[in-house]
């Protein structure tokens, strides 16, 4: 009889281990899968009319007559995998609001309005553009997700 019974415990215990080898199998699986998803949403693309997509190709204009303020925001927004083909100055300094220009079709700008907290994306589509979109920085550029800062002393 206690042979009965050891038996029972040794199957209860090959079936207790093949349950947590299953678990942690599991949760290795579903960790990958989430890791995956995190990595390829932080890199903006861009679909071109034969199907290939690539990064976006975003132009910075500083709108806010802040000096070095595209500068700045060109090394944040290369870090989430944006290719950003030119920096410099808006036609003019008043912009109250930071906005996204889309000039092509394709792209996933809203995403990237959307991972930067920029409210405002307007459409003026170009075919000779050089670049997908382009990014105002208005007098809000501190509030976007792009860790971007005023220095001291240059607001007085």
């Amino acid at each position: 009889m206690a042979n009965k019974s050891r038996k029972k415990r040794n199957r209860r215990a090959v079936r207790k281990g093949a349950k947590q080898r299953f678990a942690v199998g599991f949760s290795l699986v579903v960790l990958i899968l989430c890791a995956a998803s995190v990595g390829f949403s932080l890199y903006v693309r861009q679909t071109d009319p034969d199907g290939r997509t690539r990064p976006l190709r975003l132009a910075i204009e500083n709108g806010s007559g802040i000096s070095g303020v595209a500068g700045d925001a060109e090394s944040a927004l290369s870090a989430l995998g944006v290719e950003v083909v030119r920096t410099g100055n808006a036609a003019r300094f008043d912009h109250l609001e930071s906005m996204l220009v889309v000039r092509r079709r394709g792209g996933e700008v809203r995403l990237l309005a959307d991972r930067i907290g920029c409210g405002r994306v307007i459409e003026q589509l170009s075919a000779s553009a050089a670049e997908d979109a382009t990014l105002i920085l208005g007098a809000d550029f501190t509030q976007l997700k792009l860790g971007l800062e005023v220095e001291k002393g240059l607001a007085d």
